[in-house]
């Protein structure tokens, strides 16, 4: 982006991991001791408002563009034996669709600021579970930006790195097309490098997780 490339901006957002660490350390700590409705409120507002806004609009766009589905609805690794999970279907399926059941622990970890920003207790019902409803609307679009990408990038980016380019190679992303095709999902390195430089990356091998999948669905 254009922040990257200007000289003034660039050095004020490029730190190294160690900065990054001691800064979210500090973070924290300013978090825990200042008063909720300081910070903390007016930036889960923000975050709210930036994350529902987001998700509303790659909904309509999806309604607009009406993407072709890529991913089979069954690959050979329904088996358990699959690169990016390792498990059986059964339980780990129902596991997913029930992630809102399961997901008491978001409570837990509200627990300390949430409350401190209710008028009143009959708010919290409306709260959590307008909250779950938005965080299973959150997946549905995760699983149609995983869905309507290459399968072969689709794997290309959540297997680990140890299967798609073991210690040593020499060239990671032609080693990831190799191992990835083999799988039956074809991918050509000059694919996964123009991916990459689309979405801003140097590289999308073996960028795990559920936000770069819709990062790049969504590009």
């Amino acid at each position: 982006g254009w922040v990257a490339e200007s000289p003034t901006w660039a050095p004020y957002f490029d730190f190294t991991g160690v900065q990054l660490t001691w800064m979210l350390v500090g973070y924290g700590f300013v978090a825990a001791v200042l008063p909720v409705w300081l910070l903390l409120a007016p930036r889960d507002y923000l975050s709210t408002f930036l994350k529902i806004g987001t998700i509303v609009g790659l909904a309509v766009g999806i309604l607009i563009m009406r993407p072709t589905l890529t991913m089979p609805a069954l690959t050979k690794f329904v088996d358990g034996t699959g690169p990016v999970w390792t498990g059986n279907l059964f339980p780990f399926l129902f596991i997913t669709i029930a992630c809102g059941a399961v997901s008491g622990f978001h409570a837990l970890i509200s627990s300390g600021t949430t409350p401190k920003m209710l008028a009143n207790e009959g708010q919290a019902c409306f709260i959590g579970y307008g909250g779950m409803l938005m965080e299973s609307f959150v997946a549905i679009m995760a699983l149609v930006s995983a869905c309507i990408i290459d399968p072969g990038v689709y794997f290309a980016m959540n297997s680990p790195m140890a299967v798609l380019a073991p210690a040593g190679t020499s060239d990671v992303v032609a080693s990831a097309a190799q191992v990835v095709s083999s799988w039956g999902f074809s991918i050509t390195p000059d694919t996964l490098n123009q991916i990459a430089s689309e979405v801003g990356e140097q590289s999308i091998i073996s960028r795990a997780g559920g936000a770069p999948t819709l990062a790049v669905g969504m590009a």
